[in-house]
């Protein structure tokens, strides 16, 4: 008895040791900063007042083009010609349909893999209603608290600017990239993104293959994660796919006094139900380098129990997924979003449905949902098929430890230095998507500070950017630039 104690404190040593060790392994990697040109002479009210103007031009999306206000999306763009002239002047651009805008900036090493920014000009409707419950009208581009309002303040308006005033500024001072640089700026991504699909079919008819590209996704997060104090710039290294499935049954009608066992609406109502028990398998493959980025802001307990997943998976995947904004990186995710059914209360349904969005993680792909949302459902009386005739699968996983990546990690933190940096999948739909077949590497991210009030704007109501977070947002996208050699 005495050695098959000894033998099993020698085992649970032996344990803890390996526990602690792989513990200790766990850790972000060290990114050397480079040198840097801080935009200290570039007064931030001026920045602010540039943002502002272009806010105040309703560039308003809609999915049938003869609804789109043309006028807004031209008289935008004479703003940013009058505003950025050297850009409009001295780099050759073009305007594909719908009034994208595709510029080509030579570099001076034509043998190197260009690199391409990209962002949209377009932006989403106020929703009716709610114009009074601004703080400021959303289409004023109001400077006021040390804040930018409008709609388009951070969806996207803020990287459509903020890279003109970064390359009109380099141009002032002469520069000429160490390679060429594309830049990019859509007119519908709200809406799924035809103009950038247009740009990347033109690069690929040039035989263009970018080893690098930046798109929006990604912000600098304040108070928005659970336990962690400091600001965090979330690079996004992919993003998820997308798609709608419709559910739909038949039923015979009728009186609702004599109603079957079960009516069309309540087939639907199973299936759904069927879906919401059995959420699709959770992974901790697109969370790991995350947590590990955060380094030591993360709880001892939770570093160790990711860095010895082997031993922890199940209750890590369990706990997490109560999180729906962790849960939204581990899985393939189900919102149950549209139901209709009967058009009277007392009439049973001839023919019922309802609408389930999936936003599909890298390693599933929209064919594979659909096989496991018929699988999960299993009734034949419950048809299937895709809402819109419309699907998008995840986009490839670029590295972070590319030379893009860590590069953008060290401007951020030259930025600034208490911000930490880490790799977080995106978890919406963005242009870059659209660039698969002429990007190495893809990022989402945008250098401006996001906390839950921004949040709550973005789509929603007093949209708005703080001018510092900003300026610092324009500083990276200065920098970037200027160290393009190093992409």
């Amino acid at each position: 008895m005495k050695r098959l104690l000894a033998l099993l404190a020698v085992a649970v040593l032996l344990l803890v040791a390996v526990l602690l060790l792989r513990t200790l392994q766990f850790k972000p990697p060290e990114l050397q900063a480079g040198e840097t040109l801080p935009l200290q002479d570039w007064p931030a009210d001026e920045l602010a007042q540039g943002l502002a103007g272009a806010l105040r031009f309703a560039t308003v999306s809609h999915r049938d083009p003869t609804q789109v206000n043309t006028q807004a999306f031209a008289d935008f763009q004479a703003y940013l010609a009058q505003r950025f002239a050297r850009v409009f002047a001295e780099i050759p651009y073009q305007r594909l349909d719908g009034g994208t805008l595709l510029f080509r900036w030579a570099g001076s090493d034509e043998q190197a893999k260009p690199v391409m920014l990209i962002a949209h000009q377009d932006v989403v409707p106020v929703i009716p209603g709610t114009e009074d419950e601004w703080s400021y009208p959303p289409f004023a581009g109001t400077i006021a608290d040390g804040y930018i309002w409008g709609r388009g303040a951070i969806d996207d308006k803020a990287s459509v600017v903020g890279i003109l005033e970064a390359v009109e500024r380099l141009l002032a001072e002469g520069f000429v990239p160490p390679r060429t640089v594309y830049l990019g700026f859509g007119h519908d991504e709200e809406v799924g993104g035809e103009g950038a699909k247009a740009m990347a079919a033109l690069l690929a008819e040039r035989g263009e293959s970018l080893a690098f590209l930046l798109d929006e996704g990604g912000v600098i997060a304040k108070d928005m994660l659970p336990g962690i104090e400091r600001r965090v710039a979330l690079i996004g290294p992919a993003e998820k796919g997308y798609v709608s499935l419709q559910l739909s049954a038949r039923g015979s009608g009728g009186h609702s006094s004599m109603p079957p066992p079960q009516s069309a609406a309540g087939i639907v109502a199973a299936a759904v139900a069927k879906l919401e028990a059995k959420p699709l398998p959770a992974t901790l493959d697109y969370t790991v380098d995350f947590i590990r980025y955060l380094g030591n802001s993360v709880p001892f307990y939770q570093r160790l129990m990711f860095a010895n997943r082997w031993l922890f998976a199940p209750l890590l995947e369990a706990r997490l997924s109560e999180v729906p904004a962790i849960n939204a990186g581990l899985r393939t995710t189900t919102a149950v979003t549209m139901l209709q059914g009967s058009v009277q209360d007392n009439v049973l349904p001839i023919e019922a449905s309802a609408v389930v969005n999936f936003r599909i993680l890298p390693g599933d792909t929209v064919d594979s949902v659909e096989q496991q949302v018929a699988e999960i459902i299993d009734d034949p009386r419950v048809s299937i098929s895709r809402y819109g005739g419309f699907g998008s699968n995840p986009s490839a996983v670029a590295s972070p430890a590319s030379a893009g990546f860590r590069l953008l990690a060290e401007l951020v933190q030259q930025v600034s230095p208490e911000t930490l940096v880490a790799p977080r999948l995106v978890v919406v739909a963005t242009d870059a998507r659209h660039f698969e077949a002429v990007a190495e590497n893809s990022y989402r991210f945008i250098g401006i500070e996001v906390g839950p009030r921004e949040m709550a704007g973005i789509h929603g109501t007093d949209e708005r950017v703080s001018i510092a977070s900003y300026v610092d947002a324009v500083a990276i996208y200065y920098q970037l630039l200027r160290r393009s050699a190093e992409l």
